[in-house]
C-alpha cells in the first residue's frame, strides 16, 4: 500500500474548494428552490441547536480522551 504525497500548491487547493462547495451554493442560490420541506421551521434556532451539541460532543471528547492517557 503507497501514499502519494499531495503536492499540490495552495491556490489549486483553493480552486479545488471553491469548485467543490462555491459553485453549487451559487447554483442553488442562482435557482432560488421552493423549497416546502422547510416551511414552518424555525431554521436558526435548529442551527443554534446543532452548533452547541457539537461544542458539547466536542468538549465531552475531547475530556474522555485526555483523561486516558
Amino acid at each position: 500500500m503507497s501514499i502519494e504525497k499531495n503536492n499540490d500548491c495552495q491556490v489549486c487547493k483553493y480552486i479545488r474548494w471553491y469548485l467543490m462547495i462555491g459553485v453549487p451554493v451559487l447554483f442553488f442560490t442562482w435557482m432560488r428552490p421552493e423549497l416546502n420541506l422547510f416551511r414552518g421551521l424555525d431554521l436558526s434556532r435548529i442551527a443554534a441547536s446543532l452548533i452547541i451539541i457539537s461544542l458539547v460532543s466536542l468538549v465531552a471528547w475531547k475530556y474522555y480522551h485526555e483523561r486516558k492517557q
